[in-house]
């Protein structure tokens, strides 16, 4: 190799190195960005799915009487979930 050929190899490999510097540190505020939004993004979800009545508790008691059945299955045997027709 020449001495031209050598320096022009030592600055492209300069240049080489200093644009993987850049792109590095690029890369950390990338990373760092990326850390911050996703904490933001948790704190919100939390915020917004929080109602005032998520805190209030159920203290109301029921008759042993009552249908201890699922809300659903109630609905399907009664009203529009049921698959009796009236007599008429």
């Amino acid at each position: 190799m020449t001495g031209v050929d050598s320096q022009m190899a030592e600055a492209f490999l300069e240049e080489q190195l200093e644009r993987i510097k850049r792109l590095t540190e690029q890369m950390k505020q990338v990373s760092s960005q990326s850390a911050e939004l996703s904490d933001t993004l948790a704190h919100h979800r939390e915020t917004t799915h929080h109602t005032p009545l998520d805190d209030v508790r159920d203290y109301r008691t029921y008759p042993k009487s009552m249908d201890t059945r699922s809300p659903s299955s109630i609905r399907e045997s009664t009203g529009r979930g049921s698959s009796r027709r009236r007599r008429r």
